[in-house]
């Protein structure tokens, strides 16, 4: 047999463990000794950095090339002062748009902090590396250190934009007839203070000069806003007139009329154009009056001896205010400028019917007053009542002397007479007119009548009853009085001229339907006092005689069948009046 063979087996290893420790590099041994070393050297040379410093600063130690190497810290703070601190404490030249303005560091909180300064340069000890590592090197140049007082800083600059800031100004327009004049707009100017005080604070001690900026902020009302609404209203509202077709005529509403009519306003920030269709109206009635339409006339009477007559009312035709309004408003921004409006027919207020019904019965109120002989008062006070006779009042309406009366002018046929200005006399135009109002004011005072307006010369004359008197001044004061009566009442008017030695005189009298008994004694004046002496050298001097001044007191009651049933109670002041020696 053949020996087979044996399989082979596998080898198997196993490593013991290494029960002897292993041996260090050399290479690690050394790095460990060095890094000790080193340790050991930098720890010496800190010590020694330490132990070194002292009240003397490093042999090196300079700031903004002062050196103060080797000073100690009285004598190097006494340096610094003199030679450093007021070089850097020159004015900064601070330029904020066109202007310049100084600022002054140390009132401005800016300031070298000098003890620090020298601490920071190595005097002393210190464990900072810093301060170490000056020592030990000898120290070199040191930034200034900067105390900053922020309350101050800012109040500078607070300052500064107090005198540069400034609002912003709106355009503006306005219409100037037909002319549209503007303003131009400014934006507001803020000054950035945040940033002119980190520029400041950059700057010190460095710079001498920093800018300030500023920031621009639109007005609401721009121009821009401006010539969008003249673009887009006022130059095509003011490019012609329009012309209005009546039926009865032809007028124009010319542009300046449009134009006194307008106005910019204002909108929610946007700026438009408004014409008042009221002012409108207004304007343009010289243009309306130019058709001579025939007006609604009210009744009136004619007196025949005692007996009244009516004159009977007349409807007319008027443009009015809606019609006016509805044919020109929309043709304000078209091109085409021709419009029809449609006249209406008119209606009196007091009608024929009325008046019938309202016809005077009795003189309810009169009053005559009188005055010396002057040519001027005679031909005055004579058109005067000329102008009141005749004028019909319907009830609940109020009669104005102004109004009666027209203008006082050469051309009405006035002459210049004597008036009163404060508490002297001059002349003037329709002077003595004033006698017709104390006249109307007493017979409309006995008539029981409402007074609505009156007010007693400053100057008393004893022609008239004290305070119980008024005098008119065109255009100011008026003599007013609203006809309370349940009917229609009539002013009869007259005068009896004055010749040399006689005097002359002016009545009122009033028709109506009495409605009440009307009692009114003789006023009573109280508080006399005394006026001045006036030396008067001038060329157009009066000479003027001396009256006292005083109150006045005065009233009247109503009776409905002998009762009392109201009271009226009036006072006035009298200025005294002075007396004028004229010395020329």
């Amino acid at each position: 047999m053949r020996a087979e063979p044996l399989p082979e087996r596998a080898a198997t290893i196993v490593a013991e463990p290494d029960t002897v420790p292993r041996r260090r590099g050399r290479g690690g041994r050394v790095a460990l000794i060095v890094g000790m070393l080193l340790v050991a050297l930098v720890g010496g040379a800190y010590a020694a950095g330490y132990v070194l410093a002292g009240d003397r600063l490093p042999r090196n130690t300079s700031v903004a090339g002062i050196a103060i190497g080797g000073l100690d810290v009285t004598a190097a703070e006494a340096k610094l002062n003199s030679e450093y601190v007021p070089r850097v404490l020159t004015p900064i030249t601070v330029k904020i748009e066109d202007a310049s303005y100084e600022v002054l560091p140390a009132e401005s909180g800016l300031e070298i902090d000098v003890p620090a300064t020298v601490r920071a340069g190595g005097a002393g000890k210190s464990f900072s590396p810093v301060h170490i590592w000056r020592v030990l090197t000898g120290g070199g140049e040191v930034a200034p250190v900067v105390a900053v007082d922020e309350a101050k800083l800012s109040e500078t600059v607070l300052g500064l934009a107090e005198d540069t800031d400034r609002l912003a100004v709106d355009a503006t327009a306005t219409f100037e007839e037909a002319e549209i004049k503007r303003t131009p707009g400014e934006p507001a100017i803020e000054l950035a203070q945040d940033d002119l005080t980190a520029a400041l604070r950059k700057a010190f001690p460095h710079t001498t000069e920093v800018t300030g900026e500023v920031r621009r902020i639109d007005p609401i009302v721009t121009d821009a806003k401006i010539d969008q609404a003249v673009e887009e209203y006022a130059t095509p509202a003011l490019q012609g007139p329009i012309k209005v077709e009546t039926g009865e005529g032809t007028f124009e509403v010319t542009p300046a009329m449009i134009g006194n009519a307008s106005e910019f306003v204002v909108e929610e920030s946007k700026v438009v154009v408004r014409t008042d269709p009221e002012k409108l109206y207004e304007h343009a009635q010289p243009a309306i009056e130019t058709l001579d339409l025939k007006g609604a006339r009210n009744a009136r009477y004619s007196f025949e001896g005692d007996t009244p007559t009516v004159i009977p009312s007349v409807n007319g035709a008027e443009l009015t205010k809606e019609n006016f309004e509805k044919a020109v408003m929309p043709a304000l921004l078209l091109p085409e400028r021709a419009v029809t409006a449609e006249l209406v027919e008119s209606k009196p207020k007091f009608t024929t019917e009325m008046a019938e019904a309202q016809k005077p019965k009795e003189v309810i109120g009169e009053f005559t007053t009188y005055y010396p002989h002057a040519a001027y008062r005679n031909t005055n006070l004579t058109l005067a009542a000329s102008k009141i006779n005749g004028t019909t009042v319907p009830a609940g309406d109020v009669f104005s002397l102004d109004k009666a009366l027209g203008p006082r002018t050469a051309a009405a046929g006035y002459v210049d007479g004597w008036v009163v200005s404060g508490s002297r006399l001059k002349r003037e135009n329709a002077g003595g007119i004033s006698q017709s109002a104390t006249t109307v004011f007493n017979a409309g005072w006995f008539a029981g009548l409402e007074d609505v307006e009156h007010q007693p010369h400053t100057m008393y004359f004893d022609r008239y009853p004290a305070g119980r008197e008024s005098t008119i001044y065109s255009g100011h004061i008026d003599v007013k009085f609203r006809n309370t009566t349940d009917n229609a009442i009539y002013l009869q008017s007259y005068t009896s001229k004055s010749s040399p030695g006689t005097r002359g005189s002016i009545t009122v009298r009033i028709w109506g339907t009495k409605k009440w008994d009307i009692e009114s004694p003789e006023p009573r004046k109280s508080g006399f006092y005394s006026g001045r002496t006036i030396t008067d050298n001038s060329a157009d001097c009066n000479p003027q005689s001396a009256s006292p001044g005083f109150t006045a007191s005065y009233y009247r009651v109503f009776k409905v069948n002998g009762e009392v049933v109201k009271r009226e109670d009036k006072s006035w002041k009298y200025n005294a009046t002075d007396e004028i020696r004229c010395t020329r």
